[in-house]
């Protein structure tokens, strides 16, 4: 029975029964060794070869069945990755900055400086949640820079344009009325902002030349092994431009005005957004076209969001693990999603979490029902801002899922089990979701 997940369609979490295993056990109980070779020779040959054939017939039924029910494709997936600064490669069209002030620090320290503090640089921290919570907490760390001498204090906090930028990817999809998945943000919440407190800058409250990254050192103490400087985060999006010379409708009443936005030989897996303003009214998406109601005839600027689903290339440098929130397709996956049944079982349960994209780092070892929330386990954060669009989460019990590190002390499984809880919160209202990591797989 060896391959079984190979060849198998089914993405539950059970071994089939093994009926070779288990006649071999069973042959070990009689004694006398002529009855035993003779009883092994009638049951392999004659039951085995017959349980072989059934086998072969069930999988070749599931194979078909699979095949017959299928899914919508995901057109609105998201993948994301880091990289430092220099070593992005525009030439990749597969992943682009998640923001573009991103590639232009000067203008950034500008825009994100202040009377107040003084933006120096935004650093990636690689550690866990434990490392990372202790971090957040410290919060001001002495160092020194130009211009003057002597010490100074630095404050970092976490980036908080890229949970911003998801905020308001949010928005484009409600706009546009597609079901939203939850974004992997593994990645995101672990940026921060590094500022100079502006005494000895220029003067308490002065507006004085902010220091510049390279003339800054920042003694982080014990938390300098986790600190990585000049690293961007990518994703699988770009803007398109769309201007009125595009096709135009106007409607029947002659007030509004329908542009059209053409799909007909784009990427037809890839996913397009219209970016919402003030003068689009509607937005609709028909077959082939994306439609946007309006008053203005004439118009220039309008963005769509265009999200690539081919798999992302990996360019130079590009080492970092991607993140994603694919579902791997799977015979029962189809049939669910074909039936529309959601069954609240542990195997049910289970095959959810298995579908997610975090496999290489975390699997599910167990789940408990509490009346107890817990402070210490881990929450389903990656949703904060659908929470007031979901019923209160007073009053319900905790589901409590374990999950066992596959790449112990990973700066990454606190993250991948967070996500499970975000998706899986979205799609079960009867509880509270919630998570622990439990010691690595040997």
């Amino acid at each position: 029975m060896a391959g079984w997940f190979e060849h198998n369609m089914s993405a539950i979490r059970e071994y089939p029964f093994d009926f070779d295993r288990y006649l071999e056990e069973r042959l070990r109980e009689i004694n006398d060794l002529d009855e035993r070779r003779f009883t092994k020779e009638l049951l392999l040959n004659g039951l085995g070869r017959v349980i072989g054939c059934m086998e072969e017939k069930y999988k070749k039924l599931e194979q078909r069945i699979f095949e017959e029910m299928e899914i919508r494709a995901n057109q609105y997936g998201t993948v994301m990755t880091i990289v430092r600064r220099e070593h992005y490669d525009p030439s990749n069209e597969t992943l682009y900055p998640v923001l573009e002030a991103d590639l232009k620090p000067d203008s950034l320290a500008k825009a994100l400086s202040d009377d107040g503090r003084r933006f120096v640089e935004t650093i990636f921290l690689e550690a866990d949640d434990t490392v990372q919570q202790a971090f957040a907490a410290a919060g001001r760390f002495p160092g020194s820079g130009t211009p003057g001498a002597g010490g100074r204090m630095f404050s970092v906090r976490p980036a908080a344009r890229y949970r911003e930028a998801v905020e308001r990817l949010y928005q484009v999809f409600q706009d546009n009325h597609i079901p939203w998945q939850t974004v992997h943000m593994g990645y995101l919440d672990k940026f921060y902002d590094v500022y100079a407190e502006a005494y000895g800058w220029g003067g308490p409250g002065t507006a004085g030349e902010g220091p510049q990254p390279e003339a800054v050192s920042v003694d982080y103490g014990e938390y300098a092994p986790y600190i990585r400087r000049s690293m961007i985060p990518l994703w699988n999006m770009e803007q398109l431009p769309f201007d009125s010379t595009q096709f135009m409708v106007p409607c029947t009443d002659g007030i509004y005005y329908e542009h059209e936005f053409p799909l007909q030989g784009r990427g037809e897996t890839d996913g397009y957004l219209a970016i919402s303003n003030e003068d689009i009214l509607e937005i609709r998406h028909e077959k082939k076209k994306i439609i946007l109601k309006t008053k203005k005839e004439i118009f220039e600027g309008w963005r769509i969001l265009h999200m690539i689903q081919k798999p992302a290339a990996r360019s130079l440098d590009y080492d970092a693990p991607f993140l994603s929130n694919h579902r791997k397709d799977s015979f029962i996956r189809r049939y669910a999603e074909h039936n529309g049944s959601r069954l609240m079982t542990k195997t049910d349960l289970f095959r959810r979490i298995m579908e997610l994209d975090t496999g290489d780092f975390i699997e599910a070892a167990g789940y408990e029902i509490t009346d107890c929330a817990g402070e210490a386990l881990l929450a389903p954060d990656m949703n904060w801002f659908a929470r007031d669009e979901l019923f209160p989460m007073e009053g319900r019990k905790t589901l409590a899922l374990k999950f066992k590190e596959k790449k112990p002390g990973h700066y990454l499984n606190g993250s991948m089990a967070r996500f499970v809880l975000s998706q899986l919160q979205m799609e079960i209202g009867e509880y509270r979701c919630a998570g622990m990591l439990e010691g690595g797989i040997q």
